[in-house]
């Protein structure tokens, strides 16, 4: 079902980009763009589930360290939650604020 689903979305983009219309083209590029930024963003959430079960299991071995692995466990959390973060905000801003089209615009009326 999936292979459908992203053979139809690559067959109308292939579409889109061989058109005439470059505006189109930026879009479905973008839309592309977006989908690599949310996939990138999704690593560290599967990294960040190894670690949790990665210091459960040394609290469950050391539980008189069990302070000092959980704030390291936090700290390193966040730390690894700033790429999905970006990858939030890159995808965000391709979908709906789109910088390339209005540049595309601005570059044709200065021709």
């Amino acid at each position: 079902m999936f292979n459908q689903e992203f053979s139809a979305v690559a067959t109308t983009a292939a579409s889109v980009m061989s058109g005439a219309d470059p505006v189109s083209s930026i879009i479905v590029a973008s839309i592309f763009a977006a989908a690599i930024a949310v996939l990138a963003g999704m690593a560290p959430s599967f990294m960040q589930g190894y670690t949790a079960a990665r210091a459960v299991e040394a609290v469950g071995r050391q539980p008189e360290a069990a302070g000092q692995i959980r704030s390291t466990m936090i700290i390193g959390g966040v730390l690894a939650e700033t790429g999905g973060v970006y990858g939030l905000l890159v995808s965000m801003l391709m979908i709906f604020v789109n910088p390339f089209v209005d540049m595309y615009v601005e570059a044709m009326r200065a021709l």
